[in-house]
């Protein structure tokens, strides 16, 4: 299996060995904490989850950086400890769902329920991306955003690249009307290798499926794609907002060189 599902202090985290053992300190929260601002309710609450996680991981980063999620395909360079804006949490930066960075002790942070988490990592040049892609990010190609920029800005190779699609809704649990469906299938020309009609009026789409044909297009190696396969909305140990409705809670995937 290419995750584990570790537990420390009757928390338990999702890592991916491979990328710990080459170098990006990470993990996948679950349900045990509620990492979102307005979910959670409490900054407290938050900066004990936090240091959860860096005891977890064995080490505290010297800042968070976090997007202020907005499910645009928005992608921001992290080069230094001042950018953006100040919150009790670290630094954030308004209406982005994804950030990049090579430098060493900052973290990045992004926040799902059932979108996808995105993690990619050039091992080689020592850069990483922490990406929020719910199916409106899906649809606007953040994932695809974000390897370009590895690619134009940092001079990766696509072929050293890895990514990680983490915890996210699945194919059988992710319905939609034919609003929705028609968006999809207007922009990927692959629709009918995703996309299964259930009944009369709903829809399944495959978010996952998309980026798998979307990363081999932009030279990922099938190798270095790795899946999470769990479905928020069926795992009973994740957050699912299509599942808890009012009462749904957030998780997190935290990065740090």
């Amino acid at each position: 299996m290419e995750y584990k599902l570790v537990n420390k202090d009757n928390k338990r985290y999702i890592i991916v060995p491979r990328i710990m053992e080459l170098g990006l300190n990470h993990c996948f929260t679950t349900i045990d904490m509620d990492m979102g601002i307005n979910t959670n309710g409490s900054i407290e609450s938050l900066k004990q989850n936090l240091n959860h996680i860096y005891d977890f991981l064995g080490e505290k980063p010297k800042i968070l950086f976090s997007g202020k999620q907005v499910h645009s395909s928005n992608i921001e360079i992290i080069k230094d400890i001042s950018q953006g804006m100040t919150n009790e949490l670290g630094q954030y930066i308004p209406d982005t769902d994804g950030l990049i960075t090579d430098k060493k002790n900052i973290a990045l942070i992004s926040r799902f329920a059932d979108c996808i988490p995105i993690l990619i990592y050039d091992p080689v040049k020592k850069v990483h991306a922490n990406i929020h892609s719910g199916w409106k990010g899906t649809l606007g190609g953040i994932g695809i955003k974000g390897i370009d920029l590895l690619i134009s800005k940092f001079n990766s190779r696509p072929e050293d690249l890895i990514a990680v699609l983490g915890p996210s809704i699945s194919k059988e649990d992710f319905e939609v009307e034919s609003d929705v469906m028609e968006m999809f299938k207007t922009i990927f020309e692959f629709y009918n290798q995703v996309i299964t009609q259930k009944n009369e009026i709903k829809y399944l789409i495959d978010l996952k499926g998309i980026y798998r044909v979307l990363l081999r297009d932009r030279g990922i190696l099938d190798e270095n794609i790795i899946s999470i396969n769990l479905s928020t909305y069926s795992t009973e140990y994740l957050h699912s907002y299509r599942r808890d409705k009012s009462k749904f809670g957030l998780m997190s995937v935290v990065s740090f060189l």
